[in-house]
């Protein structure tokens, strides 16, 4: 087990009374659950933009199918990205979109290019990014 580091924290009364609600409605154990998570997701995007570890994360997208040569575009990226692309899947929505995802490592500077080129791309409506430094200790 790792070793832990007890701090006391002053909050004001309302912030904590709000903390508090988002602690029960997302379920955590306790606040130093919730008050670790976010402690890590800090340093992870502390990281993240200094890019200065390889990340794992991935970049979500929408896009129209019916879009000339979007599809074409869309695995050109993939194809020649600096990233290491782990995977990438498609799935149709209910209202004739496409949903993509790609899985993908690497080094910041390398990811935020292949999610500009996406998010650049004709026919892409959405697309978004979510990354975590997996060097980051527990």
């Amino acid at each position: 087990m790792q070793k832990v580091t007890r701090f006391g924290v002053s909050v004001p009364t309302k912030l904590i009374k709000q903390f508090d609600e988002v602690i029960d409605r997302e379920r955590y154990k306790n606040r130093s659950k919730a008050i670790t998570e976010l402690i890590r997701s800090k340093v992870s995007e502390t990281e993240f933009f200094k890019g200065s570890h390889v990340l794992i994360g991935t970049i979500t997208y929408l896009f129209d199918p019916s879009v000339r040569s979007v599809c074409a575009r869309l695995h050109e990226v993939t194809a020649t990205s600096k990233a290491h692309i782990i995977s990438t899947t498609t799935t149709a929505t209910q209202n004739e979109k496409m949903l993509g995802v790609i899985i993908c490592s690497g080094d910041w500077f390398d990811i935020k290019d292949t999610y500009r080129l996406v998010n650049t791309a004709k026919g892409v409506i959405y697309c978004n990014t979510s990354f975590a430094n997996p060097f980051i200790e527990e």
